[in-house]
């Protein structure tokens, strides 16, 4: 059972933390599995889903995960009662490679690098984000990749995997970033 000053503390940095840096709440004093709850929560509103990313107009917006239950626990906190574009959001585990293909949205966490690779392969050439935690995620096939930089969590970004989803990412998680890849070129003057 959650405990009422836990569920106040994720709440209030989710309200301060959108990818920005908040000086009123510390984000080091969550724990890892919280704050990579909160960046996939965010990550759901930088990012545009194509129409076909989803079965009907009404079908909810799905992370799927492959993670421990403590990330589920923390993500199912944030997420209750809040929508993504009108779309209810679902949680659930990945079980199978037919489960990637169903969701909008997975986090792969896995220590089974088959399983992982299995996922990463099912979710290639469909609508789906692909976020990870390893050093090779996204050589893998992952579109983005949370990385350990100075105790703190950082984001890689992989823009070509991303076009090639047909998923579009928003400036914002692009500039809190540590290494985006694929990322125009600026035309020169």
């Amino acid at each position: 059972m959650r405990s009422k000053p836990r569920t106040a503390v994720i709440l209030l940095v989710l309200s301060l933390l959108t990818f920005g840096r908040s000086r009123a709440a510390d984000p080091a004093a969550l724990a890892e599995h919280q704050i990579k709850a909160l960046y996939l929560y965010n990550l759901t509103k930088y990012v545009e889903w194509p129409a076909d990313a989803f079965a009907n107009t009404n079908a909810p917006f799905t992370i799927g995960l492959m993670a421990g239950p403590e990330l589920k626990g923390d993500l199912l906190e944030i997420i209750r009662g809040k929508a993504i574009n009108g779309r209810d959001i679902v949680v659930r585990s990945i079980q199978g490679t037919q489960d990637v293909k169903s969701c909008q949205l997975i986090f792969l966490e896995s220590g089974d690098k088959q399983r992982l690779s299995q996922a990463l392969i099912a979710a290639k050439d469909f609508p789906v984000l692909p976020v990870g935690f390893s050093e090779d995620f996204l050589t893998s096939g992952g579109i983005i990749s949370f990385a350990r930089k100075d105790n703190k969590l950082r984001l890689r970004i992989d823009l070509d995997a991303a076009r090639r989803a047909r998923l579009s990412v928003s400036a914002k998680p692009m500039s809190v970033a540590e290494n985006v890849a694929g990322k125009p070129e600026k035309p020169s003057h």
